[in-house]
């Protein structure tokens, strides 16, 4: 991968930096592409010229045969040298190509790691991957054919001077039929192309049979054109001369067969070209935007780690690069804060924190407190660096890192996301695992901290995810420490074992910045930051237990009339102090962490040790079953026989067609000009006729075969069970449906319609020559042989090296999207280098790969080229060796076809194998269509629409297994949920919470037991509408692009006053209103605003059972509260199921559920476990819950 500093090429005033930056850096091999182009181009018009001396001396009885053959030895040193010239340009167009492409993917990924907030709004993470992977690949195709635009007209220039030497003004005719016609052919294909864009949408198969009709006749006009051109020139000049010899009428001809490639190809050229044009300049545009800024100070001053004074802090930097100061209005409208990937999408919303004062002195522990959308993430946002400093003075003296509400977690091992590029320090990372509570997680997963971990850590639980973030955090060993609400995700006595050793343990002696909702853990802090729509409202210390108690009521109103004890090392209010120590409550602390020394389940639901299965990729040759059921998904095997019986009946008619004119020529039936015209046309319209029947018989055949496999993959793939989606990454599935089924419609058909026109050709090429030159059939064995075992070599590379080259290019794409989405993460960490780097290897892999398939096409080349010339200077010495035999006339057809040998034997090799790897795409689909397994039993019914009428759930001994090789997830789990009535489910990380989700909503097959509701065994349900009847808040919701309106309402059933009455209900409106703008996957919503959104949606549904997964964990207790109250107000008579390690969350519940080891170890009231259940009053204790409270 070529080095190319993106800034220093856009920073100047010159035109199109990128452009001359790119030229500067490739311009050697590229203009040596173009030469070598530009030399076979000419190359390739002198054969014809050649052509015309030699018939002119097999006519002339004077000549000998010497003169005859050195015109056969300079035809095939001509076309020798043409075939290499072209297999260096296409060479050097391939590099050139793959090397701009890694260049502009390694400098666009470096771009977006300094993207400043308001310009990532603009270019979202969407639009980044675009550039790397559609606009780059635009710019690398219209490399390789750039040279053309030049070239292949002053190739045209030539050929057009050749033939009006051969033919004077009636060329002319021809070649004004042959531009309008190519025009007429352009315009046509572009308003085909544009409706079938239209049917695509419709999806109709039967309405596209007609544009495919309309399509054929358009490729077999534009095929046949070349022809009609010589032919109307023939005729044209026929009539005013009365007579063509052999020698003009075949130069012409093969001039008129030179011509066709400029002429199709040219306009495809300029439309690649302005497409790259249109790539370059949006690449470009991304390299000019604007960086982050880097507005803070840096000064190691040991009296305060940070230092803001006034600060004012927006998402937005100033347009003109500077610090501005904020208007009134902004300041006015401080709205919700974010968290890591946060963009607001509201214009009102950029300004984020004003007048900031703030002093940290090293050793600091301080809690950040506040209602939702006070800025609390956005303070620690700010410390990071993440935020746009607008005014004021912010310096920092330490080296920090930063743990995100919402963890970034990449696809990697366990060990390879703690250490986030640093290297392994053994002692200090088996400390940060202990501290951070992950040890009992490593042992219940095969292969430990070794075990993979899936896209975006897809496999793991909230708690999970959010742990290993902390630890990575910690493991960076900074100074200072920014947590965002890092203890919600997880159990009260796990977040207090990480609390007691990993913040004020490990972290002590460093400055530690804690954003917590939780008042317990804020209470142990030295000091409390509290925040109200982006001011710090009040900072105090917390280590007088006289005042703390009345400052911490007046802010935090307690959920109970708890008061902690035991919390006098607290009051040094730092975790400097040597007298700080671990800060323990007052249970006993082998009884308060039960749930840490007993063993899990030894798996944790989907996270196993191999965790994304790889994708399903047979090596070797395509099995022809692939290639048997494309044909049977066709329709019937019996189409493809008639098809290409169609096929060599209009290539035999084009073969009469040249004979026709061989005996026009030398009148050989001795009829008059107007009955060799009739005829002549007569061949050349039937053979149209009938390429057209082949290519609109075979195009709707393909289609039908396209559409088919499609239709199969796609229902088995919305019907699979969650490990099959759990196993495949979003990306796999998105190129199925994307690039795959594009391969399919097109290259699969488009490559057996070549395929098949190919051999047609070379069948009567063949044929031809072998009716002329009998002996010629001996040699064909050997032609057959060479042709074999040289293709054999080459298709067996080059489908390894295809799978090689995609799942490389995969790899580059999903380094580049994961990286992308989570550089907030990688630039708070400063691991940028260490990124580019891994990303820069996958690079060169990928561009190893395309290197070396693009050095194989040429081996091959070269070869079979090679082959081809030796068959033309066989079949010219055949001809001299008869002893003029053979009319000039036919001896001219027969070198005119063998010509065209040197162009097919190579193109049907190529296309065997373009065949047998777009048939890859075939076999893929097959596998996704037959063979993956299906939730949708063959007896699946639909509900009737009322149903649930009641919320009452029954399961009966339910055991559900993940993996057939794995242990149980849930053991012989039997209880009933009565209707309307309010359960919570505790348990500790892997207890089998989620697993009991994962059974109400059907995600995984149970190994044995049923669930019934409203007196219905959901596994004879269709999982759609079971699914459709059931509402769920999950832990971390995803927002849909749009408007809020959209979001709670995508199918605009209810008026206006609903949803704002829902907005009202969970406390976001007015502040969220309707018409606000959602960005993709809701970035500019904070995770406790979309947790809130979620619960909107479900009030608009008004469902019979609402699940709720860790729904309120990202909000204060107050929200909670006003949440929960919701709940209970809105759903009084529906069924509640709620999944919550916030204790207080479900305390005034009917009942709870405690969940161990996969088994339900107790199921009452929250007071009959209070009295009766030690374990649980341990829990409520440690969460500073009393009897009262529950009472």
């Amino acid at each position: 991968m070529l080095s190319l500093d993106p800034f220093s090429v856009v920073s100047h005033q010159r035109s199109f930096p990128l452009l001359r930056a790119l030229h500067a850096t490739f311009r050697f091999e590229f203009w040596i592409a173009g030469i070598a182009m530009l030399f076979a181009n000419l190359l390739q018009v002198m054969a014809p010229l050649l052509l015309r001396y030699f018939l002119v001396s097999l006519s002339d009885d004077s000549a000998s045969h010497s003169t005859s053959l050195f015109f056969v030895g300079m035809l095939f040193t001509t076309q020798m040298g043409m075939s290499f010239a072209l297999v260096h340009y296409h060479y050097l167009g391939q590099v050139v190509g793959s090397q701009v492409k890694a260049t502009l993917t390694a400098i666009i990924f470096e771009k977006s790691l300094k993207l400043s907030n308001n310009e990532s709004n603009n270019w979202t993470d969407g639009k980044i991957s675009n550039l790397i992977t559609v606009d780059s690949q635009r710019i690398e195709s219209a490399l390789l054919y750039a040279n053309m635009i030049w070239s292949e007209p002053v190739a045209v220039v030539v050929a057009l001077t050749i033939l009006f030497y051969n033919l004077t003004w009636s060329a002319l005719s021809g070649l004004l039929l042959l531009g309008l016609g190519a025009k007429g052919l352009e315009f046509s294909m572009g308003w085909l192309m544009s409706r079938r864009v239209a049917i695509n949408a419709a999806a109709e198969i039967q309405q596209q049979h007609k544009l495919l009709s309309l399509q054929s006749t358009i490729m077999s006009l534009s095929t046949s054109l070349p022809s009609y051109a010589a032919m109307l020139s023939f005729i044209m000049f026929m009539t005013v001369n009365g007579r063509l010899s052999a020698a003009e009428a075949f130069s012409s001809l093969a001039l008129f067969n030179c011509l066709r490639k400029p002429l199709n190809i040219l306009p495809m050229v300029l439309n690649q070209l302005i497409d790259a044009w249109v790539s370059l300049q949006r690449i470009e545009s991304f390299l000019k935007a604007e960086d982050q800024q880097k507005t803070i100070q840096w000064d190691f001053d040991p009296v305060n780690v940070v230092e803001i004074s006034n600060g004012y802090f927006s998402w937005d930097y100033a347009a003109n690069g500077g610090i501005s100061s904020p208007t009134a209005d902004e300041e006015a409208s401080l709205l919700a804060m974010h968290d890591e990937s946060s963009i607001p999408g509201s214009k009102t919303s950029s300004l984020a924190l004003s007048k900031v004062d703030l002093q940290v002195k090293p050793g600091e522990l301080i809690a950040v407190a506040g209602p939702v959308c006070a800025g609390k993430s956005a303070l620690l946002l700010a410390l990071a660096g993440q935020m746009s400093h607008t005014r004021g003075h912010i310096v920092l003296g330490a080296t920090q890192s930063f743990c995100s509400q919402v963890p970034r977690i990449e696809s990697g091992t366990v060990q390879e996301n703690i250490l986030f590029g640093k290297p392994l320090l053994q002692p200090w990372y088996d400390e940060v695992v202990e501290a951070c509570a992950l040890k009992p997680d490593l042992k219940t997963w095969e292969r430990g901290d070794a075990t993979y971990i899936g896209e975006q850590g897809i496999t793991l639980s909230g708690g999970q995810k959010q742990r290993i973030s902390l630890s990575r955090t910690i493991y960076a060993d900074t100074d200072l420490l920014l947590l965002d609400d890092p203890l919600s995700a997880v159990d009260a006595d796990v977040g207090q074992h990480i609390f007691n050793k990993a913040i004020l343990g490990l972290l002590r002696g460093k400055t530690c910045i804690l954003v917590s909702h939780q008042r317990h853990i804020i209470t142990q802090c030295g000091r409390i930051l509290w925040l109200e729509k982006g001011h710090i409202k009040a900072s105090e210390s917390l280590s007088n237990s006289s005042s703390r108690d009345e400052l911490l009521l007046h802010l935090i109103p307690a959920q109970e009339n708890y008061q902690p004890k035991n919390l006098k090392n607290a009051e040094h209010g730092g975790l400097g102090n040597e007298d700080y120590g671990v800060v323990h409550s007052h249970q006993d602390h082998s009884k308060e962490l039960w749930w840490l020394k007993r063993p899990a389940i030894k798996t944790n639901g989907l996270l196993t040790d191999t965790m994304i299965d790889s994708e399903t990729q047979k090596s070797g040759s395509v099995h022809r079953s692939v290639y048997k059921t494309y044909l049977s998904a066709s329709g019937s095997i019996f189409h493809w026989p008639v098809l290409f019986s169609l096929l060599i009946i209009s290539q035999i008619a084009g073969i009469f067609t040249s004979v026709w004119l061989s005996w026009w020529v030398d009148n050989t039936l001795g009829w008059d000009n107007r009955a060799y015209i009739v005829g002549y046309v007569l061949f050349g319209v039937v053979q149209s006729v009938l390429a057209w029947a082949y290519l609109s018989r075979a195009s709707i055949t393909g289609l039908r075969a396209s559409d088919n496999l499609f239709k199969a993959a796609l229902k088995r793939v919305l019907y699979a069970p969650m490990s099959f989606h759990t196993a495949n990454p979003v990306g796999r599935l998105m190129n199925l449906f994307s690039s795959d089924v594009s391969q399919l419609d097109n290259g699969v058909s488009g490559s057996v319609q070549a395929f098949f026109m190919l051999i047609g050709i070379a069948f009567s090429t063949f044929l031809l020559i072998s009716v002329q030159f009998p002996l010629f059939v001996l040699s064909l064995p050997v032609i057959s042989l060479v042709v074999y075992y040289t293709s054999s070599y080459y298709r067996a590379s080059r489908q390894e090296l295809k799978r090689f080259e995609t799942v490389s290019r995969s790899t580059v794409a999903g380094n580049t999207v994961e990286c992308i989405a989570g550089r907030q993460t990688i630039r708070s960490f400063g691991v940028q280098h260490i990124f580019q780097s891994r990303l820069g290897v996958a690079i060169n892999e990928a561009s190893n790969f395309s290197y070396l398939m693009s050095a194989s096409q040429q081996w091959l080349n070269v070869r079979l080229d090679t082959l081809g010339n030796v068959l033309i200077l066989f079949v010219g010495a055949l001809i001299v060796m008869s002893d003029n035999s053979i009319p000039a006339s036919m001896s001219g057809l027969l070198m005119t076809y063998a010509i065209a040998v040197v162009q097919i034997i190579p193109g049907i090799v190529s296309q065997t194998a373009e065949i047998e790897n777009s048939f890859i795409t075939v076999e893929r689909m097959i596998y996704y269509g037959n063979e993956i397994p299906t939730e949708m039993p063959e007896s699946a019914t639909v509900p009737p629409s009322t149903w649930p009428e009641t919320g009452t759930i029954t399961m009966r001994e339910v055991s559900l297994r993940y993996h057939g090789d794995h242990p149980r997830a849930l053991q012989d789990v039997s209880l009933t949920i009565n209707d309307g009535e309010k359960v919570g489910i505790i348990g500790r990380t892997g207890a089998g919470k989620s697993s009991i989700l994962s059974v109400l909503f059907r995600l995984f097959p149970l190994e044995h037991g049923s669930v019934v509701i409203d007196d219905i065994n959901i596994a004879n349900l269709n999982p759609h509408s079971l699914r459709s009847r059931l509402a769920i808040i999950p832990q971390d919701p995803t927002l849909f692009q749009g408007t809020v309106r959209i979001n709670l309402d995508p199918s605009g059933e209810y008026p206006d006053d609903v949803l704002c009455d829902a907005l009202r209900k969970t406390n976001l409106y007015p502040q969220v209103h309707l018409d606000r703008e959602v960005l993709p996957g809701g970035k500019n919503f904070s995770l406790g605003e979309r947790q809130l959104l979620a619960l909107a949606r479900v009030l608009v549904q008004n469902p019979r059972i609402v699940v709720c997964d860790e729904a309120t964990s990202a909000v204060d207790q107050d929200t909670d509260r006003a949440v929960q109250q919701t709940l209970l107000e809105e759903f009084q008579d529906r069924t509640v199921i709620c999944i919550a390690h916030r204790l207080q969350t479900i305390i005034r519940y009917d009942r709870i559920c405690m969940i161990d080891q996969g088994r339900v170890v107790d199921f009452q009231s929250p007071l009959a476990l209070f009295d009766k259940n030690v374990e649980f009053r341990q829990m409520c204790e440690l969460n500073h819950i009393t009897r009262k409270d529950i009472v």
